[in-house]
């Protein structure tokens, strides 16, 4: 195990211990980008408008479903509480040769405004016509709170 991989190992192992899922922080330095990657879900954050969070989840395209990324909304103005992007796929770096073998797909949420909402990742099934087959992989709880002065 790389020395990078035994501390994410132990940070994560510290935030379940503290409740908060398996989350990792980044350094410092890491300015405008996101402070907080999710790896399991689910999940609760708290963020102040502007700042991000990653969610990390293993996903295999060999099997044809697809996996999206759906909420965010909305304050009683329906102004959205956060934005969600596009999922990033980053296929496995080394499958020994042997196919099927799951890489990750990312999906950044940026604080926009004060409020609650849900994030939920779902998963459709190959060749699902409608949203009556999808299913919750898992959902992040996201709270905006008012910057501190």
């Amino acid at each position: 195990m790389t020395p990078l991989r035994r501390v994410t190992a132990a940070l994560s192992a510290i935030a379940l211990i503290l409740g908060l899922s398996a989350v990792s922080a980044a350094p410092a330095s890491a300015a405008k980008k996101p402070t907080l990657t999710v790896f399991e879900l689910p999940a609760q954050v708290r963020l102040v408008p502007g700042e991000s969070i990653q969610i990390t989840l293993s996903t295999n395209r060999t099997t044809g479903y697809s996996w999206t990324a759906d909420g965010g909304c909305c304050t009683a103005n329906d102004k959205p509480i956060a934005k969600i992007s596009k999922g990033v796929y980053k296929a496995p770096e080394n499958t020994n040769g042997m196919v099927g073998v799951p890489g990750t797909t990312t999906w950044t949420v940026t604080a926009k405004r004060v409020g609650t909402t849900d994030v939920q990742i779902i998963t459709r099934p190959p060749g699902a016509e409608n949203t009556m087959s999808d299913e919750v992989v898992g959902t992040l709880k996201l709270i905006v709170m008012k910057p501190e002065k």
